[in-house]
């Protein structure tokens, strides 16, 4: 984990050999910008020699997994104050939550989220009840999609037909917006699992489509997996369910949420073996594979999202977001 770094004054300045006197620390101004771990820690021990100078309180830390990140990542945040604590990112707010010795979140990254420098800001409120934040600059590197082009069986009432029903579609995507919006407590522990253990994989997070010719548009909203039906399916982390029925698109999909505004959904099977409100580990068995839905095929359409934004589950798996 990275720290999250800023100073409002030269690091070799404040740590030089020798005393360092009340009068050569500045005062820190509310939210400028962030001392590192060990500046914070030679800073405290002056707490009693100028009170005031953080305002009742230790002075705000947050570290980043990382400082660069690409369209449909993520990236974990921590801080050293418990909740209330936001994120604010590309317009977003994001609510961290309550872990060991402060909160820790996520903020996500979209799509269509333009590329180049950024910055986050976290926000808290002090035991005075004043205001503080602190701004920690990012990189957003660009993605380059990959186009797929499908063709779907236009018989009447089958797969093919959904695409006549854009209706339905979009009906579809606003309930999942608002179930993949919900902020609830933290559930999610230690690493991200498969949800396919040793599956292929046969369609990416982002990739643009084209259905039976038409114009290449829009974005592969989650990862698939290359499994015969009936191929066992797992929840990628600790959590609860919050759906668990036959939709549309998606055909039979069971979602977790795995708080601090997490979720995991999972698609186009052909059984599903957990109901809402269930309480799952991370590994356990949420169903069977299958091909319900829009499909050409039987496989497992898995997607994660963090903040209402969808996001590349495959960079959960393998280590590359610093987390």
């Amino acid at each position: 984990m990275s720290e999250g770094v800023g100073r409002r004054v030269s690091r070799r300045g404040l740590l030089r050999a020798g005393a360092i006197t009340a009068a050569a620390l500045p005062v820190l101004g509310a939210g400028r910008v962030l001392a590192d771990e060990k500046t914070v820690a030679r800073q405290s021990a002056f707490r009693l020699v100028m009170p005031g100078l953080w305002k009742d309180g230790p002075a705000l830390s947050v570290s980043v997994s990382s400082r660069q990140v690409y369209q449909g990542g993520a990236v974990m945040l921590r801080a050293n104050y418990r909740p209330p604590v936001l994120a604010r990112f590309m317009g977003r707010n994001y609510v961290l939550s309550d872990d060991v010795n402060g909160s820790v979140g996520f903020i996500s990254v979209g799509t269509d989220d333009p590329s180049g420098p950024t910055s986050v800001t976290v926000e808290i409120q002090l035991v005075n009840g004043e205001p503080d934040y602190a701004t920690i600059p990012l990189t957003i590197l660009p993605t380059q999609w990959t186009v797929d082009y499908i063709n779907l069986p236009p018989d009447p009432g089958g797969p093919g037909d959904i695409l006549n029903n854009p209706e339905l579609i979009t009906a579809e995507l606003v309930r999942l917006q608002n179930i993949y919006s919900g902020v609830f407590p933290k559930l999610w522990s230690g690493s991200w699992v498969s949800p396919a253990p040793g599956a292929p994989v046969t369609g990416y997070f982002g990739e643009q489509r084209s259905f039976n010719g038409g114009p290449v548009g829009g974005h592969h909203g989650g990862t698939d997996f290359g499994v015969f039906e009936g191929t066992p399916v797992y929840s990628t982390n600790r959590g609860v369910v919050v759906l668990s029925e036959e939709l549309y698109v998606r055909g039979n999909m069971v979602i977790v949420n795995h708080g601090g505004g997490v979720f995991s959904g999972y698609a186009h099977m052909s059984e599903r073996a957990v109901a809402v409100g269930e309480p799952v580990e991370r590994g356990q068995y949420l169903g069977d594979s299958g091909a319900t839905g829009l499909v050409a095929g039987a496989h497992l359409h898995w997607e994660m999202a963090v903040g209402g934004v969808l996001v590349d589950g495959l960079r959960w798996l393998d280590g590359t977001q610093g987390f």
